[in-house]
Protein backbone atom coordinates (compact mmCIF):
# COMPACT_ATOMS: atom_id res chain seq x y z
CA UNK A 1 0.00 0.00 0.00
CA UNK A 2 1.44 3.37 -1.05
CA UNK A 3 1.60 6.38 1.24
CA UNK A 4 -1.19 8.04 -0.71
CA UNK A 5 -3.36 4.92 -0.48
CA UNK A 6 -2.74 4.70 3.27
CA UNK A 7 -3.65 8.37 3.75
CA UNK A 8 -6.91 7.83 1.88
CA UNK A 9 -7.66 4.70 3.94
CA UNK A 10 -7.01 6.56 7.20
CA UNK A 11 -9.23 9.40 6.03
CA UNK A 12 -12.10 6.98 5.47
CA UNK A 13 -11.60 5.56 8.98
CA UNK A 14 -11.72 8.95 10.66
CA UNK A 15 -14.95 9.78 8.86
CA UNK A 16 -16.75 6.76 10.36
CA UNK A 17 -18.74 7.58 13.49
CA UNK A 18 -17.79 5.61 16.64
CA UNK A 19 -21.33 4.26 16.86
CA UNK A 20 -20.71 2.32 13.67
CA UNK A 21 -17.79 0.51 15.28
CA UNK A 22 -19.69 -0.44 18.40
CA UNK A 23 -23.11 -1.12 16.98
CA UNK A 24 -25.01 -3.56 19.25
CA UNK A 25 -25.23 -7.08 17.86
CA UNK A 26 -28.81 -7.45 19.02
CA UNK A 27 -28.07 -10.39 21.31
CA UNK A 28 -29.63 -10.51 24.73
CA UNK A 29 -27.56 -11.01 27.86
CA UNK A 30 -28.27 -14.30 29.59
CA UNK A 31 -27.88 -16.32 32.77
CA UNK A 32 -26.71 -19.83 31.93
CA UNK A 33 -25.22 -20.92 35.27
CA UNK A 34 -27.94 -20.67 37.93
CA UNK A 35 -27.21 -21.79 41.47
CA UNK A 36 -29.80 -22.34 44.18
CA UNK A 37 -29.16 -22.62 47.91
CA UNK A 38 -30.62 -26.03 48.76
CA UNK A 39 -31.79 -27.14 52.16
CA UNK A 40 -34.60 -28.67 54.17
CA UNK A 41 -35.99 -25.32 55.34
CA UNK A 42 -39.55 -24.25 54.40
CA UNK A 43 -38.25 -21.47 52.12
CA UNK A 44 -36.38 -23.89 49.83
CA UNK A 45 -39.44 -24.59 47.70
CA UNK A 46 -39.62 -20.90 46.77
CA UNK A 47 -35.92 -20.80 45.87
CA UNK A 48 -36.28 -23.95 43.80
CA UNK A 49 -39.23 -22.60 41.83
CA UNK A 50 -37.42 -19.35 41.06
CA UNK A 51 -34.33 -21.31 39.98
CA UNK A 52 -36.50 -23.34 37.60
CA UNK A 53 -38.07 -20.17 36.19
CA UNK A 54 -34.63 -18.66 35.55
CA UNK A 55 -33.34 -21.83 33.91
CA UNK A 56 -36.36 -22.00 31.61
CA UNK A 57 -36.24 -18.33 30.67
CA UNK A 58 -32.53 -18.33 29.82
CA UNK A 59 -32.19 -21.98 28.76
CA UNK A 60 -29.67 -22.40 31.54
CA UNK A 61 -28.41 -25.08 33.92
CA UNK A 62 -29.52 -25.17 37.56
CA UNK A 63 -27.15 -26.38 40.29
CA UNK A 64 -28.49 -27.14 43.77
CA UNK A 65 -25.89 -26.12 46.37
CA UNK A 66 -26.19 -28.14 49.57
CA UNK A 67 -23.95 -27.21 52.54
CA UNK A 68 -22.71 -29.99 54.80
CA UNK A 69 -21.55 -28.22 57.98
CA UNK A 70 -19.26 -30.90 59.42
CA UNK A 71 -17.93 -28.39 61.96
CA UNK A 72 -21.30 -28.51 63.73
CA UNK A 73 -20.62 -32.11 64.76
CA UNK A 74 -17.38 -31.41 66.63
CA UNK A 75 -17.75 -31.20 70.43
CA UNK A 76 -15.17 -29.79 72.84
CA UNK A 77 -14.62 -31.02 76.39
CA UNK A 78 -13.53 -29.03 79.43
CA UNK A 79 -9.90 -30.03 78.90
CA UNK A 80 -9.72 -28.56 75.41
CA UNK A 81 -10.13 -31.83 73.57
CA UNK A 82 -12.25 -32.18 70.45
CA UNK A 83 -14.51 -35.09 69.59
CA UNK A 84 -16.43 -35.83 66.42
CA UNK A 85 -20.07 -36.65 67.22
CA UNK A 86 -20.53 -39.42 64.68
CA UNK A 87 -24.10 -40.32 65.61
CA UNK A 88 -25.38 -36.78 65.09
CA UNK A 89 -23.50 -36.50 61.80
CA UNK A 90 -24.90 -39.80 60.52
CA UNK A 91 -28.43 -38.74 61.44
CA UNK A 92 -27.96 -35.46 59.56
CA UNK A 93 -26.56 -37.34 56.57
CA UNK A 94 -29.67 -39.51 56.44
CA UNK A 95 -31.83 -36.38 56.39
CA UNK A 96 -29.74 -34.93 53.56
CA UNK A 97 -30.10 -38.18 51.60
CA UNK A 98 -33.89 -38.06 52.07
CA UNK A 99 -33.90 -34.47 50.83
CA UNK A 100 -31.84 -35.35 47.75
CA UNK A 101 -34.06 -38.34 46.97
CA UNK A 102 -37.23 -36.26 47.29
CA UNK A 103 -35.89 -33.45 45.09
CA UNK A 104 -34.54 -35.94 42.54
CA UNK A 105 -38.02 -37.41 42.13
CA UNK A 106 -39.53 -33.92 41.87
CA UNK A 107 -37.10 -32.67 39.21
CA UNK A 108 -37.38 -35.72 36.96
CA UNK A 109 -40.63 -34.25 35.69
CA UNK A 110 -39.09 -30.85 34.94
CA UNK A 111 -37.63 -29.78 31.60
CA UNK A 112 -34.51 -28.19 33.11
CA UNK A 113 -30.95 -29.60 33.29
CA UNK A 114 -29.73 -29.68 36.88
CA UNK A 115 -27.22 -31.24 39.27
CA UNK A 116 -26.27 -31.40 42.95
CA UNK A 117 -23.17 -29.79 44.43
CA UNK A 118 -22.46 -30.73 48.05
CA UNK A 119 -19.73 -28.92 49.99
CA UNK A 120 -18.29 -29.44 53.47
CA UNK A 121 -18.21 -26.21 55.47
CA UNK A 122 -20.40 -23.43 56.75
CA UNK A 123 -23.35 -22.19 54.74
CA UNK A 124 -21.59 -18.93 53.90
CA UNK A 125 -18.34 -20.61 52.81
CA UNK A 126 -20.22 -23.17 50.74
CA UNK A 127 -22.23 -20.56 48.88
CA UNK A 128 -19.22 -18.29 48.35
CA UNK A 129 -17.13 -21.12 46.88
CA UNK A 130 -19.96 -22.44 44.73
CA UNK A 131 -20.87 -19.00 43.38
CA UNK A 132 -17.45 -18.23 41.88
CA UNK A 133 -18.53 -19.13 38.36
CA UNK A 134 -22.27 -18.61 38.75
CA UNK A 135 -24.27 -16.01 36.85
CA UNK A 136 -26.69 -15.72 39.74
CA UNK A 137 -27.25 -17.35 43.13
CA UNK A 138 -30.80 -17.75 44.43
CA UNK A 139 -31.17 -17.30 48.18
CA UNK A 140 -33.97 -16.38 50.58
CA UNK A 141 -34.97 -13.08 52.08
CA UNK A 142 -35.24 -13.02 55.86
CA UNK A 143 -37.82 -15.49 57.11
CA UNK A 144 -39.29 -16.06 60.54
CA UNK A 145 -37.39 -19.30 61.02
CA UNK A 146 -34.06 -18.10 59.58
CA UNK A 147 -34.01 -14.78 61.44
CA UNK A 148 -30.83 -12.82 60.86
CA UNK A 149 -28.99 -15.80 59.37
CA UNK A 150 -30.40 -15.25 55.89
CA UNK A 151 -29.26 -11.64 55.87
CA UNK A 152 -25.81 -12.62 57.13
CA UNK A 153 -25.42 -15.30 54.44
CA UNK A 154 -26.50 -12.87 51.72
CA UNK A 155 -24.05 -10.25 52.99
CA UNK A 156 -21.18 -12.75 53.02
CA UNK A 157 -21.89 -14.05 49.53
CA UNK A 158 -22.51 -10.69 47.85
CA UNK A 159 -19.44 -8.99 49.32
CA UNK A 160 -17.02 -11.94 49.09
CA UNK A 161 -17.91 -13.63 45.79
CA UNK A 162 -19.10 -10.60 43.79
CA UNK A 163 -21.76 -12.88 42.31
CA UNK A 164 -25.21 -11.29 42.11
CA UNK A 165 -27.69 -12.72 44.58
CA UNK A 166 -31.39 -12.99 43.84
CA UNK A 167 -33.02 -13.04 47.28
CA UNK A 168 -36.62 -14.25 47.11
CA UNK A 169 -39.47 -14.32 49.64
CA UNK A 170 -39.99 -17.56 51.54
CA UNK A 171 -43.39 -18.11 49.93
CA UNK A 172 -42.30 -17.34 46.36
CA UNK A 173 -44.16 -19.48 43.84
CA UNK A 174 -42.72 -18.12 40.60
CA UNK A 175 -40.56 -15.32 39.19
CA UNK A 176 -42.33 -12.82 36.95
CA UNK A 177 -40.21 -10.82 34.52
CA UNK A 178 -42.85 -8.21 33.67
CA UNK A 179 -42.07 -5.16 35.85
CA UNK A 180 -38.56 -4.34 37.05
CA UNK A 181 -37.48 -1.51 39.33
CA UNK A 182 -33.88 -0.33 39.75
CA UNK A 183 -32.80 1.63 42.84
CA UNK A 184 -30.09 4.01 41.66
CA UNK A 185 -27.88 6.38 43.67
CA UNK A 186 -24.92 6.87 41.36
CA UNK A 187 -22.60 4.61 43.40
CA UNK A 188 -20.36 1.80 42.21
CA UNK A 189 -22.58 -0.78 43.88
CA UNK A 190 -25.68 0.49 42.07
CA UNK A 191 -23.79 0.42 38.77
CA UNK A 192 -22.58 -3.12 39.40
CA UNK A 193 -26.11 -4.24 40.23
CA UNK A 194 -27.39 -2.59 37.05
CA UNK A 195 -24.87 -4.51 34.92
CA UNK A 196 -25.50 -7.79 36.75
CA UNK A 197 -29.25 -7.43 36.20
CA UNK A 198 -29.07 -6.87 32.44
CA UNK A 199 -30.49 -10.32 31.54
CA UNK A 200 -33.46 -9.80 33.85
CA UNK A 201 -34.00 -6.23 32.69
CA UNK A 202 -33.90 -7.25 29.03
CA UNK A 203 -36.56 -9.86 29.81
CA UNK A 204 -38.80 -7.29 31.53
CA UNK A 205 -41.66 -5.52 29.76
CA UNK A 206 -41.41 -2.39 31.91
CA UNK A 207 -38.31 -0.99 33.64
CA UNK A 208 -38.25 1.94 36.04
CA UNK A 209 -35.11 3.55 37.50
CA UNK A 210 -35.93 5.11 40.87
CA UNK A 211 -33.78 7.82 42.40
CA UNK A 212 -34.33 9.10 45.92
CA UNK A 213 -33.16 12.73 46.01
CA UNK A 214 -30.34 13.82 43.73
CA UNK A 215 -27.27 11.70 42.96
CA UNK A 216 -23.80 13.19 42.23
CA UNK A 217 -23.77 15.24 39.04
CA UNK A 218 -20.99 13.14 37.52
CA UNK A 219 -23.16 9.99 37.77
CA UNK A 220 -26.72 11.18 37.06
CA UNK A 221 -29.64 8.82 36.75
CA UNK A 222 -29.85 9.72 33.06
CA UNK A 223 -26.52 7.93 32.58
CA UNK A 224 -28.09 4.74 33.91
CA UNK A 225 -31.00 5.11 31.49
CA UNK A 226 -28.60 5.74 28.60
CA UNK A 227 -26.58 2.64 29.54
CA UNK A 228 -29.71 0.50 29.49
CA UNK A 229 -30.83 1.98 26.16
CA UNK A 230 -27.58 0.79 24.58
CA UNK A 231 -28.62 -2.71 25.57
CA UNK A 232 -32.05 -2.31 24.02
CA UNK A 233 -33.84 -1.50 27.29
CA UNK A 234 -36.23 1.44 27.42
CA UNK A 235 -36.42 2.57 31.03
CA UNK A 236 -38.42 5.35 32.59
CA UNK A 237 -36.92 7.56 35.29
CA UNK A 238 -38.72 8.34 38.54
CA UNK A 239 -37.20 10.86 40.97
CA UNK A 240 -38.71 11.07 44.45
CA UNK A 241 -37.94 13.52 47.24
CA UNK A 242 -36.96 11.89 50.52
CA UNK A 243 -38.91 14.37 52.61
CA UNK A 244 -38.90 13.51 56.30
CA UNK A 245 -38.46 9.80 55.60
CA UNK A 246 -35.24 7.81 55.47
CA UNK A 247 -33.95 6.73 52.07
CA UNK A 248 -34.97 3.13 52.72
CA UNK A 249 -38.46 4.09 53.88
CA UNK A 250 -39.03 6.25 50.82
CA UNK A 251 -37.68 3.53 48.54
CA UNK A 252 -40.10 1.02 50.06
CA UNK A 253 -42.98 3.45 49.52
CA UNK A 254 -41.99 3.84 45.87
CA UNK A 255 -41.71 0.06 45.43
CA UNK A 256 -45.09 -0.58 47.02
CA UNK A 257 -46.72 2.12 44.88
CA UNK A 258 -45.33 0.95 41.54
CA UNK A 259 -45.57 -2.77 42.44
CA UNK A 260 -42.58 -4.20 40.56
CA UNK A 261 -42.07 -7.93 40.18
CA UNK A 262 -38.45 -7.57 41.35
CA UNK A 263 -36.11 -4.84 42.56
CA UNK A 264 -32.45 -4.31 41.61
CA UNK A 265 -30.11 -2.49 43.97
CA UNK A 266 -26.49 -2.28 45.07
CA UNK A 267 -25.43 -3.95 48.31
CA UNK A 268 -23.15 -2.07 50.66
CA UNK A 269 -21.01 -4.08 53.05
CA UNK A 270 -17.57 -5.14 54.13
CA UNK A 271 -17.27 -8.85 54.90
CA UNK A 272 -17.15 -9.77 58.57
CA UNK A 273 -18.28 -6.30 59.64
CA UNK A 274 -21.61 -6.90 57.95
CA UNK A 275 -23.77 -6.25 61.00
CA UNK A 276 -22.53 -2.65 61.29
CA UNK A 277 -21.48 -1.84 57.73
CA UNK A 278 -23.90 -3.83 55.55
CA UNK A 279 -25.76 -0.68 54.52
CA UNK A 280 -28.87 0.40 56.37
CA UNK A 281 -30.86 0.61 53.16
CA UNK A 282 -29.85 -2.93 52.20
CA UNK A 283 -30.62 -4.34 55.65
CA UNK A 284 -34.00 -2.62 55.70
CA UNK A 285 -35.01 -3.86 52.25
CA UNK A 286 -33.93 -7.43 53.05
CA UNK A 287 -36.20 -7.40 56.06
CA UNK A 288 -39.18 -5.51 54.66
CA UNK A 289 -39.41 -6.21 50.94
CA UNK A 290 -41.92 -8.83 49.85
CA UNK A 291 -40.64 -9.28 46.28
CA UNK A 292 -37.42 -10.76 44.81
CA UNK A 293 -34.40 -8.51 45.32
CA UNK A 294 -31.34 -8.70 43.06
CA UNK A 295 -28.22 -7.55 44.92
CA UNK A 296 -24.68 -6.94 43.69
CA UNK A 297 -21.69 -5.34 45.41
Amino acid sequence: MSINDFAAFRSRLTCVRPAQYFRPLGKEMTMKSIMVHAGGDPAFEGRLQVGLDLARRFHGHMSLILPRPTQDYVAFDMFGGAHFVAEAFEAAEKEREKLCTRIDARLKAEDVPWDWQIFDGTTSDTLINAARLADVLVMSLNTADAGGSARAWISDVVTASRTPVLAVPAKASRLSFDRAMVAYDGGFEAANALRAALPLLQAASFVRISEIEMVPEQFPVTDAAMYLSRHGINAEIAVAAKGDQSVEERLLVEANAWAPDFLVMGAYGHGRWRETLFGGVTRFMLGELGIPLLLAH
